[in-house]
Order: structure tokens, then C-alpha cells, then sequence
């Protein structure tokens, strides 16, 4: 491969790499959002989906950094052989955040013991969703941040391991708050939902119209011909 070609190569994996991560901070802003709207069907979904992202996630970056380790061994060979230059590994991890679960949603905000008057135990609920939210955001933080780390410097951090761990995190706390608030209180998640509809949905539902509109006028089309 030419040193052109080689380096242009390299960007177009370099991009691939961000795109990656954006993914699936993607998607766990989408659980965010679904947790936030106390939609406990919808979070359901979202974990899936994001299920999903993560193994797609760990598959590709495993083959995308392989490929550009090649390309960095090639473009840095010999004397002044290229624009790019091996980086110096160095010990630059951000702390991971912690894992969050039902459990520990649990013990943080206790509702059992002692009787609760509603209002406490919507305190609770609202304090245990809150903290997920807050939790959630972190990890959205923390991948971009590693993605980034390692788009600059391929022996910063293992992608596919990085993607691994935030799959079982953001799992943990997804599934510990259906457990410790949608579970097990259904009525208060009922009567909470609706007050912060997912943005998500809503670009959802655009981007369905327009393929809608762009089918129906296709096929308005075909029928003209076919008369």
C-alpha cells in the first residue's frame, strides 16, 4: 500500500473508532432517557438494542484497531517514513465508574423497615432513578473519553475490553433500576411516566415519516407508470 493511500486509510479507521464510541454512548443516553420518562417497557427495549451495539462494538474495534496497528507499523518504519509516529504507551486510564445495581440502589434509598408515608417512598424512587441517570451520564462521559484516549493512542486502553466493561455497567444499572423502582412499584412509575418523553423517540418518529412520505411517493409514482 502506498504511504498516501496507507495514510488515508488510517484517518477513515481513526473516524471508525470515534464512530464506534459515539454508538454506543448513543444508545446509553437512550436508556437515560427511557429510565428518565419512567418507562420501564421502553428501557426494556433500549437495553436490547444496546445489548446489541455493545457486541457489534467489541467486534468491529477488535478488527479496526488490529488493522491500524498494521498501518502504524508501516507508516513508521524506517527513517522519517511518515506523518504518523508510534505513540509512547503510557498509563493515562480515567477512573472506570463503579458498578451500580440493584442492590446497591437499595441500600442507598431504603423503603423497606419502617413504614413510609407516599411521599418518603416517592422520595426514594425518585432519589434511586435520579442516581442511575446521573450514573448512566458518567459512563456516556467515560466512553467518549477512552474512545478518544485510544483513537490518539492505540496502547492507551483495550477497546473491545473497554466496550465489555461499559456493557456490564451500563447493564447493572439498567437492570437495577427496573428491579428496585419499575418492578417492584409499578403504580408510581405509572403515574410518573409521560413527564419527560425521550427525544430519541421523537427523532424516531421523524426520521419514519419522512421514509413514509418518500414510499408513498414512490409508489404514486409506479402506479402512474403502470397506467
Amino acid at each position: 500500500m502506498h504511504k498516501l493511500a496507507a495514510e488515508l486509510r488510517h484517518r477513515e479507521l481513526t473516524q471508525e473508532i470515534y464512530n464506534i464510541g459515539d454508538e454506543v454512548a448513543e444508545y446509553t443516553e437512550h436508556l437515560i432517557e427511557a429510565i428518565r420518562d419512567y418507562d420501564g417497557e421502553l428501557t426494556a427495549d433500549c437495553l436490547a438494542e444496546f445489548d446489541e451495539i455493545v457486541s457489534d462494538a467489541r467486534t468491529d474495534a477488535r478488527r479496526i484497531v488490529g488493522e491500524l496497528l498494521g498501518l502504524r507499523q508501516a507508516l513508521t518504519s524506517g527513517v522519517r517514513a511518515g506523518l504518523l509516529s508510534a505513540s509512547a504507551s503510557s498509563d493515562r486510564r480515567l477512573p472506570e465508574p463503579e458498578l451500580l445495581d440493584a442492590c446497591g440502589l437499595e441500600e442507598l434509598y431504603p423503603t423497606d423497615g419502617a413504614l413510609l408515608h407516599m411521599d418518603e417512598l416517592a422520595e426514594c424512587l425518585i432519589s434511586r432513578t435520579d442516581l442511575v441517570v446521573e450514573h448512566l451520564g458518567e459512563v456516556v462521559d467515560y466512553v467518549l473519553e477512552q474512545t478518544e484516549l485510544v483513537a490518539r493512542d492505540l496502547d492507551a486502553v483495550s477497546l473491545p475490553h473497554l466496550y465489555a466493561r461499559t456493557g456490564i455497567i451500563v447493564v447493572a444499572a439498567a437492570e437495577g433500576w427496573l428491579s428496585a423502582v419499575a418492578e417492584s412499584h409499578p403504580a408510581f412509575t405509572r403515574s410518573m411516566r409521560g413527564a419527560n418523553p425521550p427525544a430519541f423517540l421523537v427523532e424516531r418518529a421523524r426520521i419514519d415519516a419522512i421514509v413514509a412520505r418518500v414510499a408513498a411517493r414512490k409508489a404514486a409514482r409506479d402506479r402512474g407508470f403502470a397506467s
